[in-house]
């Protein structure tokens, strides 16, 4: 076997892995438009590009028919514990970074990934669901600041070393038993036209394709690290419909 053949072998196994790994994060851990919203792009280039990459080309460096079976055991083996070991660091940042829940409080939505939290914040969780990050998908949870004074004042102060309300587990609720107050405060998609006209095409589209009046509808923001969105809502209802890559703000 050339070592141009191994480098491609090598390639073919590490692209079927890297497809797994891929149909994994968009149709569980980072289900559309999600993905775009905390930047999973970036980390999926890096995974691409340390184990779909640089295996191969380790492969087609050190591969050499002329070197004994047991020379050649020993760098092969030696460059698949290497891309093992970097496929699983890949992975435990694609899991840390992960969506882990959209969080509604005041007005808006926030998209709190799993690095966001620790597990002495899930663990004061009121629900049992919230009190362990979820492995098949984000979760939707309504949170509203506490009525106690000294727990509000600690959400107030921590708001600025960066840890806001959306990052207490402890507040959070089932999103389904509040929906009438995040309907609320949803605003007509008039007034997103009007700020985003741009978009206009883009929001006619996405209500032709819900089958709904525009006026039946309405829209939340939703803040994320990396590109912020529009989450669509039937306006009597609050039902979650759809969520829009056009950013509020």
């Amino acid at each position: 076997m050339s070592r141009w053949k191994a480098s491609l072998i090598h390639l073919g196994i590490s692209a079927m892995i890297a497809l797994a790994v891929l149909t994994l994060m968009l149709l569980v851990w980072y289900p559309y438009p999600l993905f775009t919203a905390v930047g999973g792009q970036q980390v999926l280039m890096i995974l691409l590009a340390v184990d779909v990459t640089l295996g191969p080309l380790i492969t087609l460096a050190v591969f050499n028919t002329r070197k004994s079976r047991k020379e050649l055991t020993l760098d092969l083996s030696t460059v698949a514990l290497l891309q093992i070991a970097a496929l699983i660091y890949g992975m435990s940042v694609i899991l840390q970074a992960r969506p882990a829940f959209v969080v509604f409080s005041i007005n808006s939505f926030d998209l709190v990934t799993a690095n966001m939290l620790n597990n002495e914040d899930l663990s004061k969780a009121k629900y049992p669901d919230y009190r362990s990050l979820p492995l098949t998908g984000p979760i939707y949870v309504y949170s509203e600041m506490p009525t106690d004074i000294p727990e509000r004042n600690e959400v107030t102060f921590s708001a600025f070393s960066g840890k806001d309300l959306p990052q207490f587990p402890k507040y959070y609720q089932p999103f389904a038993e509040h929906m009438k107050e995040v309907a609320a405060t949803a605003k007509y998609l008039t007034e997103l036209k009007l700020f985003k006209p741009e978009h206009t095409a883009r929001i006619d589209a996405a209500v032709h394709d819900l089958g709904r009046k525009e006026a039946e509808l309405a829209y939340i923001p939703l803040r994320a690290k990396h590109q912020d969105m529009a989450v669509l809502v039937e306006k009597s209802s609050g039902e979650i419909l759809t969520i829009l890559e056009i950013s509020p703000y």
